[in-house]
């Protein structure tokens, strides 16, 4: 796979939620439509549908890590550093849940679900075991593995905004999102 010049890889995710819709699944030709592209130009730039899959997901996944990252300052303590990381993944979740779950499942479909635990473990996972781990060695946190606790972490903010868009609720109410990363403060925290 080449990488998509900066104007046809943000048009590409901004269809994202049409081309990962549950139906029918498009073919390169039917993005090519959506983003205004000749069918030629994306057939340069992916091999086909799983290619264009990976890529959504990788710059989906850079994305949400980029709006962490511009959350968190260093200079604070690992538990505002944990909150601000979980309140900015939970907004960033909040703002797309059908590219997400179309994501996990195209991918899942194409028994490529390694794909997307190794592209989160890189730009999502990695940051999270960091905090948790600082907090952990400083006695703020009361967990015993970061990786397993990151994991958890992840897991449960994706279903928590998962099942709110599913039942029709908002789930990026501010209200949602702090009790959320509150929740999770108070998983991890020691007392």
């Amino acid at each position: 796979m080449k990488t998509p010049p900066a104007d046809l890889a943000q048009r590409l995710l901004d269809v994202s939620e049409q081309v990962l819709d549950p139906g029918p699944a498009l073919r390169l030709q039917d993005v090519a439509r959506l983003v205004g592209a000749s069918r030629a130009t994306l057939y340069y730039y992916f091999s086909g549908r799983d290619d264009l899959l990976s890529f959504l997901l990788t710059e989906h996944t850079r994305h949400g890590a980029e709006a962490v990252r511009a959350a968190v300052r260093g200079d604070e303590g690992p538990e505002a550093r944990l909150q601000a990381m979980v309140a900015a993944l939970a907004q960033y979740l909040a703002s797309r849940p059908g590219t997400c779950a179309g994501l996990l499942g195209a991918l899942g479909a194409a028994g490529r679900l390694g794909d997307v635990l190794q592209v989160n473990d890189r730009w999502i996972a990695t940051p999270l075991r960091e905090v948790l781990t600082q907090g952990r060695d400083a006695g703020v946190f009361a967990l015993e593995a970061p990786t397993d606790a990151a994991n958890a972490i992840l897991g449960g903010l994706l279903l928590a905004v998962l099942g709110r868009a599913n039942t029709g609720a908002d789930p990026t109410d501010p209200g949602f999102q702090q009790h959320l990363a509150d929740q999770i403060l108070r998983g991890v925290v020691a007392g």
